[in-house]
């Protein structure tokens, strides 16, 4: 009979705490996951490329090269321009960006919503080059280089790149605690942004700067960037003790105003993200 009774208390005690947690502080740490569309991009690619490569021409052309030359290099170009539009065609349309987040649930005593989510995530390229560390991939820097003869003499060319995304949202969550899992759904406002700097250092002749600067200028690398505020719904399953589970969360996201450069990169219609929870 005691050791039903010490079963019984056990239960009961758990069931408070589990209905105690559902109405307590939570604290997000974890992963959010922004979906970042690209079919606008894709096929920016071949026009940049192609503008780059008539300016070279030109240049080249007007430093002396013989016009069985041009033609062979003409050539050259269009069938590398060809080969990357190619392999874009293999690309996904879509590419998550994950970012490193934290959130704060706050309850709130009403019927309809029982808690305020406030959450966010950044990466930058520094992260990104300590993540890959970790992973074990070393990112070269730059990430490439390369020596070209131009003539009698030589070109330079190093490229890198840095990138920062963040991303800032508040929902209102409706919570359903069944003791070892819970279900939230959510609903709200998100912004998030983004951008990617290309740079291309470069160590040419006198006589090719201006026509080089023309030729990077024509890829419009300053324009890799996006922005949007939107709407969102989100549905979080959560697996563990009532103060410490892993989650893992979909969104539905419906922008309601963008922010875009000239590359056409937007955000996706679908947002995620995982970690864990924990609630005092």
């Amino acid at each position: 009979m005691r050791a039903r009774g010490v079963s019984a208390a056990f239960a009961i005690s758990f069931i408070l705490l589990a209905g105690l947690t559902a109405r307590a502080v939570g604290l997000d740490l974890g992963c959010e996951v922004v979906l970042i569309d690209l079919t606008g991009a894709y096929p920016k690619v071949s026009t940049a490329l192609e503008a780059s490569a008539d300016v070279l021409l030109g240049l080249a052309g007007d430093q002396g090269t013989p016009p069985s030359e041009l033609a062979a290099l003409e050539t050259t170009f269009n069938a590398g321009i060809a080969n990357v539009v190619a392999a874009l065609a293999t690309f996904p349309r879509a590419i998550p960006v994950p970012l490193l987040g934290a959130g704060l649930e706050i309850p709130l005593p009403w019927i309809v919503v029982d808690a305020l989510r406030l959450s966010g995530g950044c990466l930058d390229s520094s992260w990104a080059r300590s993540l890959a560390r970790v992973a074990g991939v070393v990112l070269p820097e730059p990430l490439l280089e390369q020596i070209l003869p131009l003539g009698a003499e030589t070109a330079r060319f190093a490229l890198d790149a840095d990138a920062l995304v963040w991303a800032i949202a508040a929902d209102g969550v409706k919570r359903f605690d069944l003791w070892i899992a819970a279900l939230s759904l959510s609903a709200g406002l998100g912004y998030s942004a983004g951008a990617l700097a290309v740079n291309v250092e470069r160590e040419v002749p006198v006589a090719w700067e201006g026509g080089v600067d023309s030729a990077v200028a024509a890829l419009h690398l300053a324009d890799l960037r996006w922005a949007a505020l939107a709407a969102r719904l989100g549905a979080r399953l959560e697996l563990g003790l009532p103060f410490f589970r892993i989650y893992a969360e979909a969104r539905l996201v419906a922008p309601l105003a963008e922010w875009i450069g000239w590359w056409d990169l937007r955000v996706a219609g679908w947002a995620g993200a995982i970690g864990v929870v924990i609630r005092f």
